[in-house]
């Protein structure tokens, strides 16, 4: 597979000052293709951002509640007693779903117990264990728990990056450990993964530039929750090659118990929300008829999830079809309005230029 097409308009959208670093992976069937800008490879990490949701957190819930350590439709008040009447019976269930009704909120340092030399940590291995304790997690979650519901949960659905810290925390305490930690035992040493990590040290080798940031300071990762939390939250921000992720679609194809239970498989890859504004699964993005970013390439019933940082993956089973997508398109945009502000939809109308240029290759190919 060439994927000339893509090559094309992806080192014009660099001309054009939209990006500076891309790798794309592309199998159809069998048949595999790979580009990539000069300065990047089928190795080069990039902050995946809120691809971490499915590909950590909520594989981590997945396969606890495989193992028995929690149910789907365990509620809040179990893990935190003290939770506000409103949110009590929320479900890890909606969490997973985004119909929770609990929005993202910005932590205040004060919440956090951030000061100048905490921040200074992040990017240096142990700062999240030595300053993120068990107590500054619990009086984070109850911060966020604090806040007002946006809805009435699942009476509706609003992507909530608070939901999957409240998950992340909630992972760590069923499992005993920190969320890096986990993700070093049961996804990164099962698969193989090369190179992906949390927390990624400033000047590491063969990584892109994806922070959104004047300047990055010692924490490379981009969501300002997460850097708050020196670089390891459930909602995101952990670092991956394509290859890795390719690693991973190879299992999740294969239902693989290394990830979790096969009969889990089926329950988190249908969608439960086809009244609202996308199709959820369990941590999946479930695409149709209302979801355009990847364009005329995957038929109803695929799934995946994008990044924040202009990156993406999608699945299909039945077509044995899978796109990896890793830009840092999100920073140039913020560049372009000195770091003020992205124009996000020009970073999703690009991953819907970008699978169909894919789809343009395939039929080619054909």
């Amino acid at each position: 597979m060439k994927l000339e097409e893509t090559k094309k308009y992806l080192d014009r959208r660099i001309d054009e000052g939209f990006l500076d670093t891309y790798v794309v992976m592309v199998t159809d069937g069998g048949d595999e293709g790979l580009i990539s800008s000069p300065n990047a490879g089928a190795d080069t990490l990039f902050d995946i951002a809120s691809m971490g949701k499915v590909l950590v957190t909520a594989t981590l819930i997945l396969r606890a509640a495989g193992e028995g350590r929690l149910g789907l439709d365990d509620t809040l008040a179990k893990y935190y007693p003290d939770c506000p009447f409103d949110k009590r019976n929320i479900t890890l269930r909606e969490l997973l779903l985004h119909t929770s009704g609990i929005l993202r909120v910005e932590l205040p340092d004060e919440v956090v117990g951030a000061d100048a030399h905490d921040i200074v940590m992040c990017g240096k291995r142990g700062s999240y264990a030595d300053s993120i304790t068990p107590e500054v997690k619990d009086r984070i979650a109850r911060y966020v728990l604090s806040r007002p519901l946006g809805f009435a949960p699942s009476t509706n659905y609003v992507y909530s990056c608070c939901g999957y810290l409240l998950l992340g925390f909630i992972a760590e305490k069923v499992y005993g450990d920190n969320l890096d930690i986990l993700f070093d035992k049961y996804i990164k040493q099962p698969l193989g993964l090369a190179r992906s990590c949390f927390d990624m040290p400033q000047g590491t080798p063969d990584s892109a530039l994806t922070h959104y940031r004047a300047a990055a300071g010692d924490c490379m990762v981009a969501d300002s929750i997460v850097y708050k939390l020196h670089g390891v939250a459930g909602n995101g921000a952990s670092f991956w090659t394509a290859n890795d992720i390719r690693r991973y679609i190879l299992a999740l194809l294969d239902y693989s118990e290394l990830l979790y239970m096969r009969e889990y498989y089926d329950l988190a890859e249908r969608d439960y929300t086809p009244d609202f504004e996308e199709g959820r699964g369990l941590g999946w993005l479930i695409v149709d008829s209302r979801y355009k970013q990847t364009g005329r390439l995957f038929p109803r019933g695929s799934f995946g999830h994008c990044g924040n940082t202009g990156t993406s993956f999608f699945i299909n089973r039945e077509l044995g079809l899978y796109t990896i997508i890793l830009t840092n398109a999100t920073r140039f945009s913020y560049m372009a309005h000195d770091y003020k502000y992205c124009d996000y939809n020009s970073v999703m109308l690009m991953r819907e230029d970008i699978h169909n240029a894919i789809l343009r290759d395939i039929s080619f190919d054909k």
